[in-house]
């Protein structure tokens, strides 16, 4: 069986993927702001790996499919949309116990 390499780095689909990433880790940090962490940071962290692991899981689900396959590029994407919704989960958290 001969693996396809993937060199599709700027898709129609990876706008979306950022999009849905980022709201996935926004929800997760909106979440997760009541939680008196010892410092923020820990709420980007919590929401950055919830979001990413979202992400391997849909993308090894999609490379079972007919017709498609497993695009590190959709997941480098997807971590830009985890950084920016993990920013939006630091500072919920950092200014819901720092005004």
């Amino acid at each position: 069986m001969e693996k396809k390499i993937c060199n599709d780095t700027t898709g129609d689909d990876k706008k979306l993927h950022v999009f849905i990433e980022f709201c996935i880790a926004t929800v997760v940090g909106a979440l997760i702001s009541v939680i008196p962490f010892p410092h923020a940071i820990w709420a980007a962290i919590i929401a950055f790996v919830v979001a990413f692991a979202f992400g391997i899981w849909k993308e090894k689900k999609d490379a079972k499919q007919a017709g498609n396959h497993f695009c590190i590029w959709d997941l480098m994407w997807d971590a830009v949309g985890c950084l920016g919704g993990s920013v939006v989960a630091f500072l919920a958290n950092y200014y819901t116990y720092n005004l």
